[in-house]
C-alpha cells in the first residue's frame, strides 16, 4: 500500500502521511481491516465500516471505573427468547421488515419457526447488505468451521459475530450457533439478534428522515458537498485515482441532475406563471362571476315562478280529474247496481220461464221479439257510438278553445305586468285583482275563471283606460303649453342674440377707442418723459454751473412737480379707462352666460317633458 501512496508532501514517509489528522468528518475514520473502499455519492451510505458510531469502542462517554473485579461469565439476557409468543412476535417483526424492504426469497412464519441454514444465511446476508451495501460476504459459500477466507470473499460465519460486536450488540454470537441455526437452543438467540438488528435499521431510517427534514436545501447541499470532498480527499490520499475519478463523475452527474431539475422546475414555473397570467387576464376581461351568478339567480327565480304556476295549474287539473274520477266511480257503482238488478231480474225471469209451459206460438213470438230487440239494440249502440264521437270532438274543440284562452291570458298578463296592474299590490292596481287564473277542469264559466271579468276586471280596465286618456289629454295640453313657451324662448333668444351682437360691436368700438386713447396717452407720456429728461439735463447743467441761483432751483422744482402731477393724472386716466372697459366686458360676459344657462334649462325641460310623454303608455 505504501508504493501506491501519493508523494505530494515532499519527503514525508507513508507512515507520516497515514498518521496525519483528516479534514473529513468523523465517520470516515476507519479501524482495522474492515474499512472498505469509498461508496462515492451514489447508493445508501454504509452503517457498518464507515461510521465511527458503529466501528469501534465508544469514546464519547467513558466507562465507569470500579475498584471491584469484573464479574465473570456471559451477560444474562432479560428477553423471553424461549417463550413461543415472544418468538412468534419476533418472527412477525422480521417478516414485516424483510417484506417491506425488498427481500426476494419466499418467507413464511412456518419457515422461520424451524428454519433451514440456507434461509438464515440469506436473511443474514440481506441484513448485512442493508447495514453495509459494500459488504463482501458470500451467501453461496457453505459454512465450514475448518474453512478459511479465500480471496476477497468473506465467510458469513466470520462477519456476523464481528458485525454484531461492532454494532454494540450486548450479547455474543458464537460461530457454533451459526452452524446449528435450526436447533431449538440456538435459533431463539439468533432470532432475537436479527430482530434487534432490524430495529436498529428501523431507527437508522427514521434518523435519516429526521436529518433530511431538519435540513433545508442549502444545508443539505452543503452537507452532500462536504461528504463528496471528504470521500474524494480520502481516495486521493490513498492513491485510488480511479475511485476518485468515479466520485468526481458521480458528483458531476449530481450537479447536472440538479441543474436540469432546476431548469425543468423553472420552465414549469414559467408555464404556470403564464397560465395564471392568462387566467387573471381572462378574469379581468371576461364577464364578472358575480354578474353571471346574478343572471343565473334571476333565471332560476323566473324558472321557479314558472314551475310554481305550472304546479298550481297541474294541481287544479289534478283536483278536476279527481272530481271526474269520483263522478265516474259513482256512475260505475250505479251501473254495477243496475247490472246486478238486471241480472237478478234475468235469473228470476229464467226461473219463471223454466216453470212455465211454452207453446210453439210463444216461441215464434219470443224469437220475433228478440230480433226486434237486437235491431233496437244495434240502433242504440250506433247512436251511442255517434254520441261518443261527438263528445270526443267537442272535448277536442274545448281543449283547443282552452289553449287559445291560455294564450290570450298570457298576452293579457304580459300587458298587465307592463302597465303595472298585477299583482294586486302593484302601483296602478288600486287593490283590484287583475290576475286571472284558468281552471281547465271547471264545468262552468265561473269555475273556469277565478275572478268576475265583467264586474271587476273589465270595470277596472275601463277606469284605467279613462284615467290614462285624461292623463294623455293633460299631457298633450301641457306639451302645447311647453311648445308655446319654447317658441317664446326661442324668440327671446333671437332677440338676446341681436342684443349680444350689438353689444359685441359696441365692445369692439370701445376697444378701438381705448386702444387709440392708450396710444395717445402713451405718446403724451413719452413726450412728458422727454421733457422731464430735458429738464433734468437742464437741472444738471444748472447744478454743475458755478453760478447757481435760488430762483432757477425753484423753477426746476416747480417744473418737476408739474411733470410728476401730469404723469400721475395720465396714469389715473388710463387706469379709469381700463376699469370702465373691464366692467363693460364683464357685464357682457355675464349677460351671455345668463342667456346660455336659460337656453340649456329650457332645452332640458322640454326634452324631459317630451321623453315622459313618449314613455307614457297610451
Amino acid at each position: 500500500m505504501s508504493n501506491n501512496r501519493r508523494q505530494t508532501l515532499g519527503g514525508l514517509s507513508p507512515a507520516v502521511l497515514n498518521s496525519r489528522n483528516s479534514l473529513g468528518p468523523a465517520r470516515i475514520a476507519m479501524e482495522g481491516k474492515t474499512a472498505g473502499k469509498g461508496t462515492g455519492m451514489s447508493g445508501r451510505p454504509s452503517m457498518f465500516p464507515g461510521n465511527v458510531r458503529l466501528a469501534g469502542p465508544a469514546t464519547a462517554v467513558p466507562r465507569r471505573s470500579s475498584t471491584h473485579a469484573k464479574a465473570g461469565g456471559p451477560k444474562h439476557d432479560p428477553r423471553r427468547i424461549g417463550d413461543k409468543a415472544y418468538q412468534a412476535n419476533c418472527i412477525r417483526t422480521l417478516i414485516a421488515y424483510l417484506s417491506t424492504h425488498g427481500y426476494d426469497q419466499p418467507l413464511t412464519p412456518k419457515m422461520l419457526t424451524n428454519p433451514m441454514g440456507k434461509d438464515v444465511i440469506n436473511i443474514m446476508h440481506f441484513l448485512m447488505r442493508r447495514v453495509d451495501p459494500h459488504s463482501k460476504t458470500d451467501p453461496t459459500a457453505k459454512m465450514d468451521p475448518n474453512s478459511k477466507n479465500q480471496g476477497n470473499q468473506c465467510k458469513i460465519e466470520d462477519e456476523v459475530p464481528a458485525l454484531f460486536k461492532r454494532l454494540r450488540y450486548p450479547y455474543s454470537i458464537s460461530k457454533s450457533a451459526l452452524f446449528a441455526v435450526g436447533s431449538p437452543h440456538t435459533w431463539p438467540g439468533l432470532l432475537a439478534a436479527l430482530v434487534w438488528l432490524t430495529e436498529l435499521l428501523y431507527y437508522e431510517e427514521k434518523a435519516e428522515q429526521v436529518r433530511e427534514q431538519s435540513f433545508d436545501d442549502k444545508a443539505r447541499s452543503e452537507s452532500e458537498f462536504f461528504n463528496y470532498v471528504s470521500t474524494a480527499y480520502r481516495h486521493f490520499m490513498s492513491g485510488h485515482d480511479e475511485e476518485c475519478a468515479a466520485v468526481d463523475e458521480a458528483q458531476t452527474r449530481v450537479f447536472h441532475d440538479r441543474v436540469e431539475a432546476a431548469q425543468t422546475r423553472n420552465a414549469e414555473l414559467q408555464q404556470e406563471r403564464a397560465r395564471l397570467a392568462a387566467e387573471i387576464e381572462a378574469m379581468r376581461t371576461g364577464p364578472s362571476p358575480l354578474e353571471e351568478a346574478h343572471a343565473k339567480h334571476q333565471e332560476h327565480v323566473s324558472d321557479r315562478d314558472k314551475f310554481r304556476s305550472l304546479l298550481t295549474n297541474l294541481q287544479s287539473q289534478k283536483e278536476g280529474l279527481q272530481r271526474k274520477v269520483a263522478e265516474r266511480t259513482a256512475d260505475l257503482r250505479s251501473k254495477q247496481q243496475q247490472l246486478a238488478a238486471v241480472e237478478q231480474e234475468n235469473v228470476e225471469m229464467r226461473a219463471k220461464i223454466a216453470t212455465q209451459t211454452v207453446s210453439r206460438d210463444d216461441v215464434i213470438r219470443m224469437n220475433q221479439e228478440r230480433v226486434k230487440q237486437e235491431q233496437r239494440l244495434c240502433g242504440v249502440a250506433t247512436q251511442h257510438e255517434s254520441l261518443d264521437a261527438s263528445v270526443a270532438e267537442q272535448e277536442r274543440a274545448c281543449e283547443c278553445r282552452l289553449d287559445d284562452l291560455e294564450d290570450a291570458l298570457k298576452t293579457y298578463h304580459t300587458a298587465a305586468d307592463r302597465l303595472r296592474l298585477i299583482p294586486a299590490s302593484a302601483k296602478r292596481a288600486a287593490g283590484i285583482q287583475y290576475e286571472i287564473s284558468l281552471d281547465r277542469s271547471g264545468a262552468t264559466a265561473s269555475e273556469l275563471i277565478n275572478v268576475d271579468l265583467r264586474g271587476v276586471v273589465k270595470a277596472g280596465l275601463v277606469r284605467v283606460k279613462e284615467g290614462h286618456g285624461s292623463r294623455a289629454r293633460e299631457l298633450a295640453e301641457e306639451e302645447l303649453a311647453l311648445q308655446e313657451g319654447l317658441d317664446g324662448t326661442r324668440h327671446a333668444l333671437s332677440e338676446r342674440a341681436e342684443e349680444n351682437a350689438a353689444l359685441s360691436a359696441q365692445v369692439a368700438q370701445l376697444e378701438e377707442q381705448q386702444a387709440a386713447s392708450k396710444e395717445a396717452m402713451e405718446a403724451d407720456i413719452r413726450a412728458r418723459h422727454e421733457e422731464a429728461k430735458a429738464l433734468k439735463a437742464v437741472v444738471d447743467e444748472l447744478r454743475n454751473a458755478t453760478c447757481n441761483v435760488m430762483g432757477s432751483e425753484a423753477a426746476i422744482v416747480a417744473l418737476q412737480i408739474q411733470a410728476e402731477e401730469e404723469v400721475r393724472e395720465s396714469e389715473a386716466e388710463a387706469e379709469q379707462l381700463n376699469a370702465d372697459l373691464a366692467d363693460a366686458l364683464q357685464s357682457l360676459l355675464d349677460h351671455k352666460l345668463h342667456l346660455q344657462r336659460t337656453l340649456e334649462h329650457t332645452h332640458s325641460h322640454v326634452h324631459s317633458v317630451v321623453s315622459s310623454i313618449a314613455a307614457m303608455p297610451v
